[in-house]
């Protein structure tokens, strides 16, 4: 290149000092054409630009800072005017507006998580201490095949109850899992494959086969520590404690998993609640 030549242009690494990115960067910019040197030294190969080209390479940098992809910055220079600019500009905030929509509703969806997290943390449970309580109408989806002793399959009825909802982490940090019954005798309690699987819910899901209602009353509680001990011995002791005290369950019966695996390993840390409706 002669003397003209190169006062008139910009090398590679010229343009790139100026607007602070790297020649391998310019280079490749030029392999995808979407900034192509206005000249190129037929016996070197080095890349010269003309200082016009300042400013196009000003605007592919800033609509990369505004998260525009290679294609979408390929399409803005292409047969160009006000309105088309215009329009994928607006294209665009529509998407990031959506975008932070969707992280704020990630971001209350943790937060909730937390907030649970550190309820249960600082809560004071009463294990093995009954007591009655008089709770509100409540929702659950049920699994219609009757629950079986192997894990496996009980594993597979959560998933199967789980595939319903249309949420974001519904199970991870929360009491919503658990097991139900709606029995004729008590003597049925103790017969383990007559419990089905659930997951609390609200009225969204009432258009279900699955949708149960938990009915408001009062409610016999208790809490149990570490869940993944005999289930059958707990169902045994608050049988006993109910025929001791001579209470009438009225049908409906709940085993909530209150703190589970989705948030610790540690068995001891676990805690299963029971709740009978009683008359």
């Amino acid at each position: 290149m002669d003397t003209e030549l190169k006062k008139k242009y910009l090398s590679i690494k010229e343009m790139g000092q100026k607007r602070g990115v790297s020649s391998k960067t310019l280079r490749f910019y030029d392999s995808i054409g979407i900034f192509k040197p206005d000249y190129v030294d037929p016996e070197t190969g080095y890349r010269y630009y003309d200082p016009e080209q300042y400013e196009r390479l000003g605007t592919i940098l800033e609509l990369r800072s505004l998260n525009f992809s290679i294609n979408e910055i390929k399409e803005y220079f292409t047969d160009r005017n006000m309105k088309k600019s215009a329009k994928m500009l607006d294209e665009h905030y529509r998407e990031l507006e959506e975008e932070i929509r969707q992280k704020q509703r990630l971001a209350a969806t943790i937060k909730e998580k937390l907030d649970f997290i550190e309820k249960v943390s600082s809560e004071d449970f009463a294990v093995q201490e009954y007591k009655i309580e008089e709770l509100p109408e409540r929702y659950v989806i049920v699994d219609e095949k009757q629950c079986r002793k192997d894990n496996d399959d009980i594993a597979i009825a959560f998933m199967h109850l789980e595939s319903h909802l249309h949420e974001t982490a519904p199970i991870l940090a929360s009491d919503r899992i658990g097991f139900y019954m709606d029995f004729s005798k008590i003597t049925e309690l103790m017969d383990m494959d007559k419990w089905h699987t659930m997951i609390m819910c609200d009225t969204e899901m009432k258009n279900s086969k699955h949708f149960r209602i938990l009915p408001a009353g009062k409610y016999l509680c208790v809490y149990f520590r570490d869940y993944t001990a005999d289930r059958e011995l707990f169902i045994k002791m608050f049988l006993e404690y109910v025929k001791f005290h001579e209470i009438k369950l009225k049908g409906v019966m709940i085993q909530q998993f209150k703190i589970d695996v989705t948030v610790t390993d540690i068995p001891s840390e676990t805690m299963i609640e029971f709740q009978a409706l009683i008359e």
